[in-house]
C-alpha cells in the first residue's frame, strides 16, 4: 500500500455505513467510517493504529468491496505459469541478442 493512496468508500461501503447489513466487527465499522476519500493512507494508517494493524484492516475492507484506492492496480499478468515480475524468467522467455 502506498502512503499517497487515497481510499474511498465504494457504493457498497456507503450502504454498509447506513444500513449495517454485514454485521461488521466494531473495529472494522469504525475504520470504514474513517475512510473519507480525501485522507492519504499515510495519515489514515496513523488514525487506524488504535484499531489494529492498519494494513490488515484496509485489506479486509478492500477484499469485502467496501473501500477502493485510487492506487489499486490489477495483478501482474502471468506468462507461461511465471509472473511477469520475475526477471530471470523474462530473460529466458525473451533473451537479448
Amino acid at each position: 500500500m502506498f502512503d499517497v493512496a487515497i481510499y474511498a468508500k465504494t457504493s457498497r461501503g456507503r450502504a454498509e455505513v447506513s444500513e449495517r447489513k454485514l454485521g461488521l466487527p466494531s473495529r472494522l465499522r469504525r475504520a470504514l467510517i474513517m475512510v473519507d476519500g480525501r485522507t492519504r493512507f499515510g495519515e489514515l494508517r496513523r488514525m487506524l493504529e488504535p484499531l489494529g494493524d492498519p494494513v490488515e484492516i484496509v485489506q479486509q475492507l478492500t477484499d469485502m468491496g467496501l473501500i477502493a484506492s485510487d492506487y489499486d492496480l490489477p495483478p501482474m499478468p502471468i506468462i507461461g505459469g511465471m509472473t511477469i515480475d520475475d526477471p530471470t524468467t523474462i530473460m529466458e522467455l525473451h533473451p537479448t541478442r
